[in-house]
């Protein structure tokens, strides 16, 4: 299977927001981020995009709607997360655009829904996300939310819990790295999933074309997803796709893009 990039926009369903450590900052409505970030211009230099819905108090049904005109204009495969509690709302965002849906707090606290959704759209279209860091006395933990309280979990027990979810893929988001820059903490991987089978998509701290085709490089990951815009404006994430493949990695490739080889 070729190697990805994955562009992830963090929506409220009028607006997006960057994220650092998981705290958000605002940036604008679509049409401000076309002016100022030329969005679909970079939707054209990656093979998906990711949608997280960050605004809880907005029901799933108005995102839904949002979620429709926003894809409307994107042409390569569409991943959403955030928020899903019940089939009907799976159901929604797949009739909305979604491609696949990603979930975090439902691996843990409805583990069926992800079950469910993959009895009934396939492996592929599910993807579980595992939100690590490291714990107060240095250990590497889960963040996780169950019954409306943030806690910290075993990172053992969370990569048993996904193995029988009926997963495609899991995303490792690093919390620490998260909107820093610094680049993602690749000896996490070996270490917490060295011994599963399923892809990983390594998220958190991208902020170099180096960082992803580092990353991407790497035997255990699948695909990178970075919500960092500032680091890759105009032809960033173009320079970043030539350079992973100039040093091997199998992506796929595209006439556009021959100018940056």
């Amino acid at each position: 299977m070729k190697k990805r990039i994955i562009l992830g926009l963090l929506f409220d369903g009028t607006n997006f927001y960057l994220s650092r450590n998981f705290r958000l900052q605002k940036l604008g409505d679509l049409n401000w981020l076309q002016e100022n970030f030329q969005i679909f211009d970079l939707t054209s230099y990656v093979d998906e995009i990711a949608v997280f819905h960050v605004q809880r108090r907005m029901s799933s049904a108005d995102f839904a709607v949002a979620l429709r005109e926003l894809t409307r204009r994107i042409f390569v495969p569409v991943s959403v997360g955030g928020g899903l509690r019940d089939m009907g709302e799976v159901d929604g965002m797949f009739r909305s655009g979604a491609d696949r849906l990603m979930f975090s707090n439902s691996v843990w606290g409805q583990p069926g829904l992800l079950r469910a959704t993959s009895e009934k759209y396939g492996e592929q279209a599910t993807v579980g996300v595992i939100n690590f860091m490291a714990d107060g006395s240095g250990h590497t933990a889960v963040r996780r939310v169950r019954d409306g309280r943030l806690e910290m979990a075993d990172i053992d027990k969370a990569v048993s819990c996904v193995q029988n979810l009926g997963l495609g893929e899991v995303v490792l988001q690093s919390v620490d790295k998260d909107g820093t820059g610094q680049g993602f903490p690749l000896p996490e991987i070996h270490k917490i999933w060295g011994s599963s089978n399923i892809p990983v998509i390594a998220a958190g701290g991208f902020g170099s074309t180096t960082h992803i085709a580092e990353c991407l490089a790497d035997e255990h990951v699948e695909a990178v997803l970075t919500s960092n815009l500032l680091a890759f404006l105009g032809d960033g994430l173009a320079r970043a796709r030539a350079q992973a493949v100039g040093i091997g990695t199998d992506m796929a490739r595209w006439n556009s893009l021959e100018t940056f080889s």
